[in-house]
């Protein structure tokens, strides 16, 4: 299953670059700030988080695309007992969310300014969450697939005709995962753009 998404991603991105030379893709830095379930189950702020973008302009103004994405979130709860059907474990637990979105996008660019494009945007797609508990030597998963959709304002700034930077505000709206919850986040992005 995984392969083959992987495989319908990277054909895509390929019959996507026929389209021209009105494309660009971008690299992004994440900040992810846990929200819902997420919060509760691991509360803090995350610098570990990256995400790759490729999109055409269909107009001047408006560009569709895809991207692919990976936010992890930590924290350390402490001495804590746990119950998992007939077994309680106790110890010092950690917590560890991995959030992968996959999803398609579509952005609106404001004004007629070359080098300073402030956006909105909106994706849906799909993300993958695996939650993991850690007590003492003991470790518990649960994982699920979401349906996704994401939200974004932004603002590319074109330094030159081929390199730019990204700035954006997301918020990963996950629905609730059987067993997992609902892992939705927001996040912070900084990043490249490469135009082609």
């Amino acid at each position: 299953m995984k392969t083959r998404l992987l495989f319908s991603v990277i054909i895509s991105l390929f019959v996507l670059q026929g389209f021209g030379q009105r494309s660009f893709t971008s690299l992004n830095y994440s900040i992810g700030f846990p929200a819902g379930d997420l919060k509760d189950f691991a509360g803090n702020t995350s610098g570990r988080g990256v995400t790759l973008d490729y999109a055409f302009y269909v107009k001047n103004n408006v560009s569709v695309g895809l991207g692919i994405g990976l936010q992890t979130f930590y924290e350390e709860k402490g001495y804590q007992s746990f119950t998992n059907g007939t077994q309680t474990l106790s110890g010092n637990m950690f917590n560890y969310v991995n959030a992968l979105p996959f999803y398609i996008n579509g952005a609106y660019y404001f004004g007629d300014s070359a080098t300073i494009k402030p956006y909105i945007g909106v994706g849906l797609g799909t993300m993958y969450v695996k939650k993991r508990y850690d007590i003492g030597v003991f470790e518990v998963d649960e994982s699920g697939w979401a349906f996704l959709v994401k939200p974004e304002i932004g603002l590319q700034y074109k330094a030159t005709s081929y390199l730019g930077v990204n700035a954006s505000f997301r918020y990963n709206y996950a629905t609730d995962v059987d067993d997992v919850g609902s892992m939705s986040y927001t996040s912070l992005l900084i990043g490249l753009v490469w135009y082609h």
